[in-house]
């Protein structure tokens, strides 16, 4: 079945690629952290380690959180269009 994928201004996916990085960047951390963790003990307490983490990832998920707003604004004026893509649909 083809799955509907929403059609936006390029602008409303600007912050995109870098929200992308960002995100790469903090589970990268999270590996390293829980690695050196396993290995060499905690050491920092945890609810410093866990409040920290939550510092970094809040201002990714709001960055997310923020292009999904301005999707769902431009789908209520009506300017978001739905491109169907076929599942067996293969880039080349």
């Amino acid at each position: 079945m083809a799955k509907p994928y929403p059609i936006v201004p390029v602008s409303v996916l600007d912050e995109l690629h870098s929200l992308n990085c960002s995100l790469m960047a903090y589970q990268y951390a999270v590996e390293a952290i829980l690695r050196r963790a396993a290995q060499d003990g905690m050491p920092y307490a945890v609810d410093t380690l866990v409040f920290g983490l939550d510092n970094m990832a809040k201002p990714i998920l709001e960055g997310y959180q923020s292009i999904h707003s301005q999707v769902e604004a431009f789908r209520k004026m009506g300017v978001v269009g739905i491109c169907t893509l076929d599942e067996t649909a293969r880039e080349d």
